[in-house]
């Protein structure tokens, strides 16, 4: 291991996928869990915040930030075979998601291909408990390993400790105490393909429907769909859906239904209704918006883009401007999802 390189006042334009400028006062770049409990001690000694950054693609930078910004860059990937249960997939924290996931499918494991092209680290994944197309990473959790920061002590979490639930986690409430250096994940065994989910659905009815399905179609599937309908922020900067997609009661569906009969929803489990915050949007004419060096997708009103020489404070102000009109049209609060800085 090599020895950790402290940095001062570092550019972070190129590690946020929205690629406002703004500045780390310290900065260090880890290559193992020892390294990132030596960044975290060296925090301390001098009194300093401390700040994880994964890929950058769930966060809006505001102002510079005066903390040590930890970054792991570790890229290991372990299969541990786990009998008629099937297999489990250990990767570090800073191994690219996709990368993983294209890991996986190239070895024809079943489990992640839903989740293919989902930007970002494996040691945020579970912050978000991201999910696409029908799958969450709840789905395929096992357990994690993550560093609490205040006593130093490092924990093993299995999937009833981290309280997932729509895009949340126990990680997100607590972002100042934990670190997350490992992700298990399982594969294969009771896992088989989710291809109900509409969107993905139609497609493979459409260019796949006399082929036996692999994981490798489904995954190829989901790039094609989300390449349509999510800009690639390295052309168009941007962090992915910006707004959750909220959740309303039975009665608070059919009254919204009533007044807006081509609102688009989707039933969960439990009764309830997610709507589909980009339909409001649109519905309400933001998609395609341009204004002040940010805006709004043309082809997926969820995602907010920066198409000019703009920052954090300029994309936050339109965010509040769309959450407003959603409450006042809708009366259904938005909440943002990538984290705010």
């Amino acid at each position: 291991m090599s020895d950790l390189v402290l940095q001062h006042n570092v550019d972070l334009t190129i590690l946020n996928t929205f690629g406002f400028t703004q500045y780390a006062s310290h900065y260090v770049e880890t290559e193992s869990a020892a390294h990132v409990e030596q960044a975290v001690r060296l925090a301390q000694g001098n009194g300093w915040p401390i700040l994880p950054l994964g890929g950058g693609s769930n966060l809006v930078l505001t102002k510079d930030i005066n903390a040590l910004v930890i970054r792991q860059i570790d890229q290991s990937i372990n299969y541990i075979e786990e009998g008629t249960d099937g297999i489990h997939v250990q990767a570090s924290a800073g191994t690219n998601w996709h990368a993983l996931v294209m890991h996986t499918v190239a070895r024809g494991h079943v489990g992640l291909e839903n989740l293919s092209l989902i930007p970002g680290c494996v040691g945020a994944s579970p912050v978000q408990n991201i999910g696409a197309y029908g799958v969450e990473l709840c789905d395929r959790f096992v357990s994690l390993k993550a560093l609490h920061i205040p006593t130093l002590r490092w924990h093993t979490f299995a999937m009833e400790d981290c309280k997932f639930a729509y895009r949340d986690s126990l990680f997100k409430h607590q972002l100042d105490e934990f670190i997350i250096t490992e992700v298990t994940l399982s594969l294969n065994g009771a896992h088989s393909l989710q291809t109900h989910y509409g969107a993905l659905a139609s497609y493979l009815d459409e260019h796949h429907k006399d082929e036996a399905i692999s994981p490798e179609i489904v995954s190829s599937a989901v790039c094609t769909i989300r390449k349509v309908k999510l800009p690639d922020p390295a052309l168009l900067p941007n962090a992915g859906s910006f707004f959750h997609n909220p959740v309303v009661d039975a009665t608070r569906f059919d009254a919204l239904k009533k007044q807006f009969p081509e609102l688009v929803a989707f039933k969960q489990a439990d009764g309830r209704f997610k709507l589909a915050a980009g339909w409001m949007i649109d519905y309400l004419g933001y998609k395609g918006l341009r204004a002040d060096g940010v805006g709004v997708h043309s082809e997926q009103a969820l995602v907010l883009v920066r198409v000019g020489n703009s920052d954090g404070n300029q994309l936050l102000t339109l965010a509040e401007k769309i959450k407003d009109d959603v409450q006042r049209k809708f009366d259904v609060s938005l909440n943002i999802e990538p984290r705010v800085l």
